[in-house]
């Protein structure tokens, strides 16, 4: 818990409210960044943003499922919650998607053990080479929040490829990144013509920065990345979606011979219909940027 000790009489209310867990690990490094943040006036309103964004981020999901992939709420389903932290979202997902089996996945043991035994969720531990990780199962969701806003380019499609993998077939790999309306918080302010951007600056001291620092891709260079590598458009695509500043994708995972779907999800010929990519690839040929939150998630 925090060493402030009115942390945990804010934590227990807005738990409360939400109906989940108000326990917080103390190497949590979530709620320390946001705690001692200088746009909140108080340690209140700053662990009241920790609880009810994770809560945004957990509807964001729902929303993404049920009203643009076309998930069946009704019907089971499993999802990877990769680089989960400490739980600021996981523990809100039971609530918001009680028919979703969710695994958290990160690289700290700390925070694996945190959950299972204090979240009651189910965990497994990362790895920090690509190559190396093996998840127990393939899922039909793999959802990576803010993980890729942080990997140098030397990792970062590696990454990008194993999380692939893990998805089945007729899944979907859904991921944020650092986009062009990141870049105000960037001490460069110019993108390499490529379009990747990184720099070993990372507000998570524990690791490595040189491995987790801060990244920043351009929508052009994620859109070359997954067609040269999986040889497949971008299935949906939010311009500073997260945090009114991190970028949305979602690629599905489709080929010959697919097996059946998951039961409840919506056939295939629907769930990529023309219609969805060409949303997809105006918002990927926008300008346009929405303005940056008041804080920004690291």
């Amino acid at each position: 818990m925090h060493e402030r000790p009115e942390a945990s009489e804010f934590c227990a209310q807005f738990a409360a409210e939400l109906g989940v867990s108000g326990k917080i690990h103390k190497d949590d490094f979530i709620f320390h960044f946001l705690a001692t943040h200088p746009s909140f006036a108080n340690l209140s309103e700053a662990v009241r943003a920790y609880f009810y964004d994770g809560r945004r981020s957990s509807d964001l999901v729902r929303q993404l499922l049920y009203e643009e992939l076309g998930f069946d709420a009704g019907a089971g389903a499993t999802m990877l919650e990769f680089a989960s932290g400490y739980g600021c979202v996981t523990r809100h997902l039971p609530k918001v998607l009680p028919r979703i089996s969710v695994t958290a996945c990160d690289i700290h043991p700390q925070a694996v053990d945190f959950l299972r035994c204090e979240l009651s969720s189910d965990a497994m531990l990362s790895n920090s080479i690509p190559e190396q990780f093996q998840a127990r199962r393939k899922y039909d969701v793999v959802f990576a929040l803010s993980f890729f806003s942080h990997m140098p380019k030397s990792t970062w499609a590696r990454w990008l490829r194993v999380l692939y993998e893990h998805v089945e077939y007729g899944g979907f790999l859904i991921f944020t990144t650092h986009g062009l309306a990141s870049l105000k918080y960037f001490p460069v302010k110019e993108i390499p013509r490529r379009g990747f951007l990184f720099v070993p600056i990372s507000e998570q001291g524990d690791l490595d920065t040189a491995e987790y620092g801060s990244s920043l891709v351009t929508p052009e260079y994620v859109t070359k990345t997954v067609r040269r590598r999986f040889g497949t458009p971008i299935a949906l695509f939010r311009e500073a979606y997260w945090w009114a500043h991190q970028d949305l994708y979602v690629i599905a995972k489709r080929g010959t011979g697919l097996p059946a779907r998951p039961k409840g999800l919506i056939g295939w010929a629907k769930q990529l219909s023309g219609r969805a990519l060409r949303r997809a690839d105006q918002g990927l040929n926008r300008a346009a940027r929405s303005p940056a939150a008041s804080w920004r998630r690291p």
